[in-house]
């Protein structure tokens, strides 16, 4: 990581609070003061480096040359220049990418540090063009363009009159984009801004040391007059600008100290969830995540722990965060938009009581899912804290509206169940945990017990260049699985043909299970449960759409369930959207808000259901959230003059502003995104229609997909919208989720350092089993996957 600080090597970058304040004189007198400085416990002579990424109203203007002439000893960079003096953004009308500018800025560190002997420090020094929140030659703004590199920043205030309010803004401003702020530094006028900053900056967070220099000579018109002055001033200067260096030194290796005690630190106070700590060889320690990377950083104490070859330089990995953060990653890590409207919410509410209340972020959001998520079935929104939560509360109110219609027919009912598919998995609290199967999350749970009737699933695979649906023998009364062949990943969608023979087999083994739970068995049922299209925490399991269909249809249509509710306890109250046979509740917590390429994946089957439960990608990555949407004909079941007949369920926390708010620009950001077609081309690689038709997708490159499919250790592979999951076949050791395989291959993703890769990055998963998965966010770029995609084959095929 070139650019990443380690004992030897320290890099800041420089913004200012406006421009003309001073920021490239501060700058030269700093990277002079550290080029002259021997820093450090060992007193080693320190090498410079300045580099100016972007300079306009070159060449008359020449900030690198400038620290060239007043600190000889300094290597310094300019690397994009224009003749106009003006805001980059207008000073070229073919602007280059960002990743380009971004990548020349990486390299030009990174030429810096290789050229440095083994006994030789560092401190490199990035000087940005005007005000923190001045553009770039894209329009972007450098508080967000040089965000990925996040290296330490010497804010130059402005010390002129109004600086104040400038500088402090400047400081927000960072600092709310997740920079470290070490040190500010201004110069000593009549305005004496530094007093009042140091007043107001004292009880902040890690606030900054403020340094005060004396205010630099007045420009001569003689040129050579004006040199020998500015020569002077430097001269005068000095010890000054040797104390802020020293003092970052300190900041420096304070800062690496943290990071090398996070590891032990953890081990000692933390329990993990779902870790067998025994068996934890190396804590991943996060300094920051921007986008799809997360950066870690191991000391040298960890290195020697896995049997690495220690020495006393920390190691730097940027990561593809792989498993999204457990899956809530939708707009990348960081982000900008996110961060604002987090902002505003807190500063605008903090947060608010909301029983019998309103806020404007809970309604918009309302009125946002029902509009797409919820479009043409859902009229009400539940808020509560996380998916499982929101599964708990999807059950309250379907098992009461069933069993209210159940007393109103006059039929007696004792414990009243669930219907859903083996493998499903649906949160951690007991009810959640009890409408489930029994599995690996719930066995060693005392109070666990199986509420329900678990169908085995047909599930579909992508192999051998094929779609491959597998029929479970039990369902044709065979010894062997049946299966069904496709080419198309769209058709696995399409609602098959009146002659499939699928339909035949589905519907008859339904209604003959249906008949014989509630007739000869005499059980009692109270709604369907399950995770349409693909089961995330059971393993990656895709179902046949076709079967998920049918079996909402043929409960729909039992007549053992009776066919429609009864009327509302109020008959004044109209119900609409009336369920039928069972209420039908998707867990849509993985699978929804278009994680696999389609708003919900309701949309993807075709089947609406009665109630719905959405978090992870709700919030975009940022913040806890979770929502429940039903119809009027499930809500209505809870009005009466009562207040024990409405649903007691909440949080003090529920309908939080700041999560509402950042919902509100998550969904926004997912429905301009699908609109722009941006993933058009993706469309067009899996055979899928253009947006706006119907049609099933995949981030993931068609032809990666299909030479993995092809690899004899693969069972299968499904390439669903941002989701790559990858059956691996275990053929010497436990299967399932008891399975290691999968736990080796993210091994070996994390920890080879892929040298071959310009961003020289790893890959961040989790281990499932015998399942690998790669889940992309909804931002990630064909490049980065591209990438990942180029060390996921080389790892499966054994080359790393």
């Amino acid at each position: 990581m070139a650019h990443l600080p380690t004992r030897s090597f320290q890099a800041y970058q420089v913004f200012a609070a406006n421009t003309n304040v001073g920021k490239t004189i501060l700058s030269t007198g700093l990277v002079r003061a550290a080029a002259a400085l021997s820093i450090g416990a060992d007193k080693k002579k320190t090498k410079a480096f300045y580099v100016k990424p972007v300079q306009t109203g070159y060449p008359v203007d020449c900030d690198a040359r400038h620290v060239k002439t007043y600190a000889p000893l300094v290597e310094t960079s300019r690397l994009y220049a224009y003749p106009d003096p003006v805001s980059p953004h207008i000073a070229t009308s073919e602007p280059p990418p960002d990743t380009e500018v971004l990548q020349a800025t990486i390299n030009s560190i990174r030429t810096f540090k290789q050229s440095l002997g083994q006994t030789d420090k560092g401190w490199a020094l990035l000087e940005t063009a005007g005000g923190v929140n001045s553009p770039i030659m894209s329009g972007e703004l450098q508080s967000k363009f040089y965000r990925p590199l996040r290296l330490p920043t010497v804010l130059i205030g402005d010390s002129h009159l109004g600086g104040i309010s400038t500088t402090l803004t400047s400081y927000e401003s960072l600092h709310q984009y997740g920079y470290d702020i070490p040190a500010l530094m201004l110069f000593d006028n009549k305005s004496r801004n530094h007093q009042f900053l140091e007043r107001y900056l004292a009880k902040a967070e890690n606030r900054p040391l403020i340094h005060v220099l004396p205010s630099p000579p007045e420009k001569l018109a003689d040129l050579k007059a004006d040199a020998e002055q500015l020569h002077e001033y430097y001269r005068k200067t000095e010890d000054y600008f040797k104390d802020v260096v020293q003092e970052l030194d300190k900041a420096h290796h304070s800062r690496l100290d943290r990071l090398e005690e996070l590891a032990d630190k953890a081990r000692t106070s933390i329990w993990w969830p779902f870790t067998q700590h025994q068996t934890v060889k190396e804590v991943t320690v996060i300094d920051s995540a921007y986008g799809d990377i997360m950066t870690t950083y191991v000391d040298p104490k960890e290195k020697a722990a896995t049997g690495a070859n220690g020495n006393q330089e920390g190691t730097w990995k940027e990561m593809f965060d792989g498993c999204a953060s457990w899956w809530t990653q939708g707009l990348g890590h960081g982000s900008p938009a996110l961060t604002q409207s987090a902002a505003y919410a807190s500063g605008r509410y903090g947060h608010v009581m909301f029983p019998e209340c309103a806020h404007e972020p809970a309604v918009k959001l309302a009125e946002t899912l029902l509009d797409t998520v919820g479009q043409d079935w859902a009229s009400r929104v539940f808020f509560s804290d996380n998916g499982s939560t929101a599964i708990e509360v999807a059950l309250k109110m379907a098992l009461k509206a069933s069993q209210d219609r159940y007393a109103n027919l006059g039929q007696a009912t004792g414990r009243v169940e669930v219907i859903g598919v083996d493998g499903g998995y649906h949160g951690d609290t007991i009810g959640a945990m009890n409408a489930c199967s029994p599995n690996a999350y719930n066995a060693q749970v005392t109070w666990y017990k199986s509420h329900g009737h678990w169908f085995s699933p047909p599930t579909v695979l992508f192999k051998d260049s094929q779609f491959q649906i597998m029929i479970p023998a039990e369902m044709t009364n065979s010894k062997e699985p049946m299966k069904i062949t496709t080419d198309n990943l769209s058709s696995v969608f399409t609602k098959p043909a009146a002659n499939d023979p699928r339909l035949e087999i589905y519907r008859s083994h339904i209604r003959e299970t249906l008949t014989r739970l509630t007739q000869q068995e005499k059980r009692s049922f109270g709604a369907v449960l399950m995770e349409p299209v693909l089961m995330g925490a059971g393993g990656m399991i895709w179902v046949d759409p076709a079967f998920q269909r049918c079996l909402v249809e043929e409960v729909r249509a039992f007549k053992g369930f009776g066919t429609e509710t009864s009327p509302s306890k109020n008959a004044h109250v109209p119900v609409k959207n009336n369920w039928k046979g069972l209420p039908v509740v998707f867990d849509e917590v993985f699978s929804g808000c278009w994680r696999l390429g389609r708003k919900s994946a309701a949309d993807m089957l075709q089947v609406t259901p009665d109630i719905a439960a959405y978090a992870k990608l709700l919030t975009g990555g940022l913040i806890t959230l979770a929502t429940t949407l039903t119809t009027d004909a499930v809500f209505n079941n809870f009005l009466s003059e009562t207040k024990t007949d409405a649903l007691l369920h909440g949080h003090s926390y529920t309908a939080h502003p700041i999560g509402c708010a950042v919902a509100n620009t998550s969904l926004r950001t997912y429905r301009q995104m699908e609109s722009h077609g941006d993933a058009d081309q993706a469309r067009q690689d899996w055979g899928a229609q253009p947006y706006g038709n119907l049609g099933v997708w995949s981030l993931w490159d068609q032809k990666v997909v299909d030479k993995i499919s092809r690899m004899d250790i693969v069972e299968g592979v499904v390439p669903l919208g941002s989701v790559l999951a990858i059956q691996m076949r275990e053929t010497n050791g436990p299967s399932g989720y008891a399975s290691l395989l999968s736990q080796q291959v993210q091994r070996r993703l994390r920890e080879k350092e892929h040298e071959d890769s310009e961003m020289e990055v790893a890959v961040f998963g989790r281990p499932l089993g015998n399942v690998v998965y790669m889940i992309a966010s909804q931002v990630s770029t064909r490049e980065q996957l591209a990438k990942v995609e180029n060390i996921l084959l080389r790892t499966l095929e054994g080359k790393l």
